[in-house]
């Protein structure tokens, strides 16, 4: 086997077992075992178990960065992005479960972050400081909304999803209108 094949097999392996099994409680020679694999095979290629996680979110958040991108002209980033979650909702889904979301958090809200702020680079009338919050603004909602729809283990669609961001947005922009 080629070593990213392998690589590849411990990594889904690692998830394959978070599935029953928490986290915490996943060993390297039970990564091994699921990878078919020896336990210094695994080793060769990471140090522990967190390696593994790192390695395999890292791969993902490079997909999703790929995904936006690729749909910056062709849709809504919006959508592309919830999409995405629902394309990957198993990972996402058992991330959530074994508290590990956290470690992708960030990473989503830079990935939309960096998009929303190339998408209104345009603004010159904007200030840097004002440009900061808005994006903030709109990278933090949008992740909370990925958040709340993994939490609630949710069946709803993409488009659903993305029908309940509009609503979301339109309703904050009456309220704000009425204070």
């Amino acid at each position: 086997m080629e070593k990213d094949e392998v690589k590849a097999y411990v990594m889904q392996s690692l998830f394959l077992l978070m599935k029953n099994v928490p986290y915490e409680k996943v060993t390297m020679s039970m990564v091994a075992n699921k990878a078919g694999v020896s336990r210094r095979t695994v080793y060769r290629y990471f140090e522990n178990k967190k390696m593994i996680l790192c390695e395999y979110f890292d791969n993902l958040i490079s997909l999703y960065r790929k995904k936006l991108q690729e749909n910056m002209d062709k849709g809504n980033i919006v959508l592309s992005s919830f999409q995405f979650i629902f394309d990957n909702s198993e990972v996402f889904i058992i991330a959530y479960k074994n508290g590990l979301l956290g470690s992708i958090s960030s990473a989503i809200v830079d990935i939309v972050r960096e998009i929303v702020l190339a998408r209104h680079q345009e603004s010159k009338s904007w200030s840097k400081e004002y440009t900061d919050y808005y994006v903030s603004f709109v990278a933090g909602g949008i992740y909370r909304i990925f958040y709340e729809w993994l939490k609630k283990d949710s069946n709803k669609k993409p488009n659903e999803m993305f029908e309940i961001y509009k609503n979301v947005i339109s309703d904050l922009d009456k309220r704000i209108s009425n204070i």
